[in-house]
């Protein structure tokens, strides 16, 4: 399962998204996770809040830089999985549609850039980090 998670700026969520996943996953290698931006040139580093926050819950992170998506990523993925509305929109801009149905929210609602601390932020994406990982568990477990 190659899984892309995507923010505006690939600063904040989506890489929080990103370690979140591989946290969850372990050593799994049947799992490629990244990360990407929808809305930026890319360059930038991981926010520091966002770090905090991390290192807050334990979740281990590397040096993050962030960069944009691509139409390519398209292609390479198997999911792409936006953290808000606005970013589907972006993505499906980059893609020229969906037709592969590859995009898709993390969850039913925008994930929040909670600057307090960051606590909601956290729990949103890792309610659906969990959801998407036992999703593709059925998946798997039925093929």
């Amino acid at each position: 399962m190659k899984i892309l998670f995507v923010c505006s700026r690939n600063t904040g969520r989506s890489p929080m998204a990103e370690f979140v996943m591989k946290k969850l996953v372990g050593e799994d290698k049947n799992f490629v996770i990244e990360s990407a931006a929808a809305n930026s040139t890319g360059g930038e580093e991981l926010h520091e809040g966002i770090a905090a926050k991390l290192r807050e819950e334990n979740v281990p992170y590397t040096k993050h830089i962030s960069r944009p998506m691509t139409v390519a990523d398209y292609e390479k993925f198997d999911k792409i999985v936006c953290m808000d509305a606005s970013n589907v929109e972006m993505v499906r801009k980059i893609c020229g549609g969906d037709p592969k149905h590859k995009i898709q929210m993390l969850i039913e609602n925008d994930i929040p850039w909670d600057r307090n601390g960051f606590n909601k932020t956290y729990e949103e994406i890792l309610r659906g980090c969990q959801a998407l990982l036992n999703a593709g568990d059925r998946v798997r477990r039925v093929e």
